[in-house]
């Protein structure tokens, strides 16, 4: 296509050639001039295909307008000619007409009428102007004229002419020159090509030597790898024969090592024949022959033997080891490894090996003898290291992993047969084995407090050993413990008093004496001084209203004496009930009533005593339900205590006969075993007729708490509070009674509007059991129903202070928050609650109720109703400050001035508590806007305002006001 396309240009170039040099002679012939629209080689028609090159005709272009440029300017050439006609005369300059043509200039002047040789330029025919126009003819001037006109015209248009065929000469040859540059360059082209394709062949050869010398580099490392095995299998051929030699001679100086062995083992020289196996060994693996077959098995078991003679356990054991690896199932390799973890002391390893012989196939009967016996020598060590384990542990004080220890010996013991039943040497020993586990054991069951343990070892011991002095020792220390003293006594006599015994023995023996002499002395005494106080007490709580007690006994330094003579008995003696009794006991008469109910608490009465004690601390906590549970558990006593004191009556009565005094004091001596025993119980209760008249009261005391309880339920608080206020009487000097009814009389005062009285009620409550939960609720409530907030707050902070319950310590913290919340809004107190009046009512009225409550509640009437010294010190405190509060009620509402201020102050508090709750609502709800004038209901806030303040009716059945209940 390129070849064909560079031809065709050519012809069209040459043919433009020649039609150039046509169209130059027929312009000078001819007078045709060739315009710059269109030149001969700006249009060549081939093949009927027309080439418009744009080169040619912006160079015909250029052409006509340099030759514009340089044409002389003559009249002739003027646009401005005479208008003959009518019409306008064109110029001399031609354009383009509207086929795009050239202009024919003969056939122009012929439409135009003119003569193309006419030089007069008339226009006429005639060249002698005959026809001319009588205004023009005949004037010479114009003739002339129009000559000169002519000549000029004629000789501007040979200048163009000859200026136009210049430039288009020089047109034809630049377009020839370019045309001869193309021609050179199709060529240079076609040159670029072939060289293209020769270097395209020239790199496919290339490439395909390259990869034939790839082919043939494989060829040369596949030959040198070929070369490469072959060395190698003929180096290994090679080494194999040289590794083939010294196996043989390796085995054969093994052989040698192990008869040399074997010898020197045979003789007792265990070094020789150790370091013989270790050299065969050695000699075999060196040359790489892995001991695998049962023969180098041997050399390692005998090895193995020979270390274990010098006592290289350790090393024989890796030896065994190496064996059972290969062959698990190896019975000397088993064997010499267990004996040697006994040795070491991993007994578990021992027996697991000694399991394995007894569990293998190939086992003989000697085997499994010789497995047994084995296995007996591992229980007995493993016997051994529990007891010296335990007695380690013992000496570090960590008595609970002696006993671990211990334990396990003595199971292991079990399992040991005696297998040398004639030798009575080795049954000795593995006697004394067990005897001093059960020893060893029963001291650290007496270190831990667990005497009757102790005791159970201790018999055990002596049934293995009946002249074991120690474990006799330390069964009387467990009987001592025990509060069995006159079996304690017995064995620690015989001990004693036994000839020929240990001395350290018999040294302990008359220790235990002496702590059994010193334990009941310290109980026979304390019993005593604590009987005697619990008299002078009674003595004292029964004496009548208005007498004072002048005896000068000292019931709080008795009871510390006994306190620290049975603490020391206990140091002894922990265990005995009586002494726990007595300390319970001490500590009541202390006040340390939650110690000495703690300290009994879980324990089953075993003695009258213990009970009457239960039953005393149990009224004293206020528990009334408890001290009758107690009681019914000694009935058979507390019946036989109005005959038993009407007997003693009758001794004191009859003192001078001796006879009659004696049968007295032992009013039950004559009579049968089971009024003996009961009569023994008496004897160590103290006042029993004290006892008696304290359950009365607790049984009287619990009816009118089940009565007031009832009567409150039922709406009668009068009622109700006059009952509560006559168990109040009755618990006189029982602070937790007192506590109680005084808190429920507050509940009855707060149900009759009488706020006044309950807040008496519930400050007295407080003051006389400070740790009584309710009693500080109560008071708080009051504070908060009388708007006196900070004295709230207060209370609730002494309620945290106490052990509360989870849920009741978060009701009690919100309480104390609204608290003072509150406080900070500045309420002032609740007068007209506090006097108990209506807010109508008259001055003559609140005066009276004023006057009233003055009286009731002024500091010295505080004993009032023969209250005991600690409810009359606890309400004198109470009421002075509410003897204040009354006359400053009595002071602000009988004065107009004040009252109408309070009443004022009250009213803006009431809206800066409403305006909070509003807050509080608006965040709760998520509303931006909140109606304090309108309810849910439609109702305004301040229609029953008085209504959302605290009621005590809405409350009053709720559990808060119930009875307390223990």
């Amino acid at each position: 296509a390129e070849e064909n396309r560079v031809s065709e240009r050519r012809e069209s170039m040459v043919a433009s050639e020649v039609g150039a040099h046509e169209a130059s002679s027929d312009g000078f012939g001819s007078g045709k001039v060739p315009l710059g629209g269109k030149s001969p080689l700006a249009s060549h028609e081939s093949s009927g295909q027309t080439v418009v090159r744009a080169e040619t005709v912006e160079a015909s272009h250029g052409a006509q307008k340099i030759s514009n440029s340089f044409a002389p300017q003559t009249p002739a050439m003027s646009t401005e000619t005479d208008d003959v006609d009518g019409d306008h005369v064109l110029d001399d300059s031609f354009d383009l007409d509207d086929d795009g043509e050239d202009l024919d200039l003969t056939a122009e002047m012929e439409r135009l009428g003119l003569d193309e040789n006419d030089t007069d330029g008339d226009g006429s025919e005639h060249g002698d102007g005959s026809e001319r126009d009588d205004t023009h003819g005949g004037s010479f001037d114009d003739d002339s004229v129009g000559d000169a006109s002519a000549v000029m015209e004629q000789e501007e248009a040979e200048t163009r002419r000859r200026v136009d065929a210049e430039f288009e000469m020089n047109l034809r040859r630049a377009e020839l020159k370019h045309v001869e540059l193309e021609l050179r360059l199709v060529a240079s082209e076609e040159t670029v090509r072939s060289a293209r394709t020769a270097l395209a062949q020239a790199e496919s050869e290339r490439e395909q030597i390259q990869s034939s010398a790839h082919l043939a580099w494989e060829e040369v490392g596949e030959v040198e790898v070929e070369i490469a095995e072959e060395n190698a299998r003929r180096d290994t051929e090679d080494a194999v024969k040289h590794k083939a030699k010294r196996q043989a001679r390796a085995v054969v100086d093994a052989d040698e090592l192990r008869k040399k062995g074997n010898e020197a083992y045979r003789n007792g020289e265990c070094a020789d024949a150790e370091v013989a196996y270790k050299s065969a060994i050695n000699a075999l693996e060196s040359c790489g022959i892995e001991l695998v077959e049962p023969s180098h098995l041997t050399l390692r078991t005998n090895r193995a033997a020979a270390l274990m003679a010098l006592g290289k356990m350790r090393e024989a054991h890796v030896e065994c080891e190496a064996v059972l690896r290969i062959n698990p199932e190896n019975i000397r390799a088993l064997s010499r490894a267990g004996n040697c973890c006994v040795k070491l002391g991993n007994l578990v390893a021992a027996q697991s090996h000694v399991d394995s012989i007894l569990n293998a196939p190939s086992a003989t009967p000697e085997d499994i003898n010789a497995a047994s016996m084995q296995h007996q020598k591992i229980l007995v060590a493993s016997v051994e290291r529990d007891r010296l384990v335990g007695n380690d542990a013992y000496r570090r004080g960590d008595y609970r992993g002696a006993l671990t220890w211990y334990d396990a010996a003595l199971e292991a013991a079990k399992d040991v047969i005696d297998t040398r039943a004639g030798d009575a040497e080795y049954t000795d020993v593995l006697l004394d084995v067990k005897v001093g586990l059960h020893t060893n054991r029963a001291a650290a069951h007496l270190m831990r407090g667990a005497p009757l343990a102790a005791a159970e070892d201790c018999c055990a011991a002596l049934r293995l050993d009946s002249g074991h002095t120690k474990a006799q020792v330390r069964l009387a220390r467990c009987l001592l413990q025990l509060g069995d003293f006159a079996e304690a006594r017995q064995e620690a006599t015989d001990v004693a008093e036994r000839a020929g015994g240990e001395l350290q023995s018999k040294s302990e023996a008359r220790g235990v004496l002496e702590d059994i002499a010193a334990v009941e002395r310290a109980s026979r005494d304390a019993g005593e001084s604590l009987k005697l106080a619990e008299s002078k007490l009674q003595q004292a709580e029964n004496q009548p209203d208005g007498q004072q007690w002048d005896d000068d006994f000292d019931i709080q330094g008795t009871a510390s004496e006994a306190l620290r003579a049975v603490d020391a008995a206990v140091a002894l003696a922990p265990a005995v009930p009586d002494l726990i009794t007595l300390k319970a006991e001490a500590l009541r008469f202390l006040d340390r009533r939650e110690e000495a109910l703690a300290l009994l608490k879980g324990k089953k009465s075993v003695n009258a005593r213990r009970a009457c004690v239960e039953i005393r601390l149990h009224f004293d906590a206020g528990n009334l339900g408890a001290c009758l549970e107690s009681a019914a558990e000694i009935k058979d006593v507390l019946d036989a205590i109005p005959e038993y004191a009407a007997k003693r009556l009758r001794g004191k009565e009859n003192e001078g006969d001796g006879e009659t005094a004696k049968n007295a004091a032992y009013p039950g001596q004559d009579a049968g075993d089971g009024d003996d025993d009961i009569n023994d119980d008496l004897k160590t209760v103290p006042d029993p007729e004290g006892l008696l008249l304290l359950l009365e009261k607790a049984a009287k005391i619990g009816e009118c708490k089940d009565a007031g309880r009832e009567a409150f339920k039922s709406g009668e608080h009068r009622d109700a509070l006059a009952t509560y206020a006559e168990a109040l009487r009755m618990s006189s000097g029982t602070s937790a009674l007192e506590g109680l009814f005084l808190s429920n009389m507050c509940a009855c005062e707060q149900a009759l509007g009488q706020y006044a009285d309950a807040l008496s009620s519930a400050g007295t409550a407080v003051g006389v059991a400070p740790k009584f939960i309710k009693a500080h609720s109560r008071l708080a409530t009051i504070y908060v129903e009388l708007s006196m907030f900070d004295d709230a707050s207060a209370a609730y902070a002494s309620m945290l202070e106490l052990p509360l319950e989870h849920t009741e310590a978060a009701t009690t913290r919100a309480a104390a928050a609204a608290a003072r919340r509150k406080a900070k809004q500045a309420h002032p107190v609740d007068w007209i609650k506090l006097l108990g009046v209506t807010p109508n009512a008259s001055a003559g009225e609140m005066k009276k109720t004023y006057r009233q409550l003055a009286l009731a509640h002024h500091p010295d009437k505080a004993n009032k109703q023969g209250a005991s010294a600690g409810v009359a010190k606890a309400r004198s405190a109470i009421s002075s400050k509410l003897f204040k509060h009354i006359g400053e009620a009595n002071r602000v509402l009988c004065d107009a001035t004040e009252r109408m201020r309070w009443e004022n102050a009250k009213s803006k508090a009431d809206r800066a508590a409403r305006t909070a709750s509003y807050a509080t609502q608006s965040r709760q709800t998520g509303s931006s806007h909140f109606d304090p004038y309108k309810r849910a209901g439609g109702s305004s806030y301040y229609a029953d305002f008085e209504e959302e303040a605290f009621s005590y009716d809405d409350y009053a059945y709720s559990e808060f006001y119930d009875d307390y209940q223990s």
